[in-house]
């Protein structure tokens, strides 16, 4: 079963699926109400594998799986820093200070 954080899942909340992938069945258990995101993954797994096959014909299989593997790597990367608030937060605090200085007045 794939990693969760959350620790107590029981039975009724899993749902088995089968995400498939070329000439792969890949059944699996997952939390029922994350079922949607291993579909959306899977979508995304055969679109990018698709264009990396349009894009780079007569390629290893195992050449298309690591330039998706790379690709969505990179998607995550760049989510995790566009989601990342310490900046921001730095040059908010400031002036939610001084607000709440002019408030106090």
């Amino acid at each position: 079963m794939p990693c969760n954080s959350e620790s107590a899942i029981t039975m009724k909340d899993l749902q088995n699926i089968t995400i498939r992938f070329g000439s792969w069945d890949l059944p699996m258990t997952v939390p029922r109400k994350e079922e949607h995101l291993y579909r959306q993954a899977e979508k995304l797994m055969k679109e990018r594998y698709a264009f990396y096959t349009r894009s780079y014909p007569g390629l290893a299989t195992e050449r298309y799986m690591v330039l998706c593997m790379l690709d969505i790597a990179v998607r995550l990367q760049h989510s995790m820093e566009n989601n990342d608030n310490t900046a921001l937060m730095e040059k908010l605090n400031p002036l939610l200070t001084e607000i709440e200085q002019r408030l106090e007045k």
